[in-house]
């Protein structure tokens, strides 16, 4: 069994060391990209098992990662979870990821962590709803 790959894109450093220590902590294997142009070219040369997206982020923005990642049908199916601070795009964001897969920030990091194992499997690599 394979070790859940999660790739953190956050333009915000605390935000994405936050959640870099907590997964690691879980025991993913985590990578990060600190803003979107970076997130889509760790997600082709990574695939990871999941993608934690955060939407404002200079240059290309988290909803334009999202229908870039969409558009590619050999990255169109891997899962993304949005964190945001961007509350106006939650509902949108809710409408094409699903209730649960959308986060506002500051965010109940148990719940967060729930949502990744549930989606990756956890960690022990337990296959998971992708």
């Amino acid at each position: 069994m394979t070790t859940p790959k999660v790739l953190v894109v956050e333009d915000d450093p605390s935000v994405r060391g936050l959640l870099d220590t907590l997964l690691q902590a879980e025991g993913y294997d985590v990578v990060t990209a600190s803003d979107g142009l970076a997130g889509l070219v760790k997600v082709a040369s990574t695939r990871p098992s999941l993608v934690l997206l955060d939407l404002m982020m200079p240059d290309l923005g988290g909803i334009r990662v999202l229908e870039e990642l969409r558009e590619d049908p050999e990255l169109a199916g891997t899962p993304v979870i949005v964190v945001t601070g961007k509350i106006d795009a939650v509902p949108g964001m809710r409408d094409v990821l699903g209730e649960d897969n959308v986060f506002v920030k500051p965010f109940a990091v148990a719940e967060l962590l729930a949502r990744v194992d549930a989606v990756t499997g956890g960690p022990g690599g337990q296959g998971g709803s992708s």
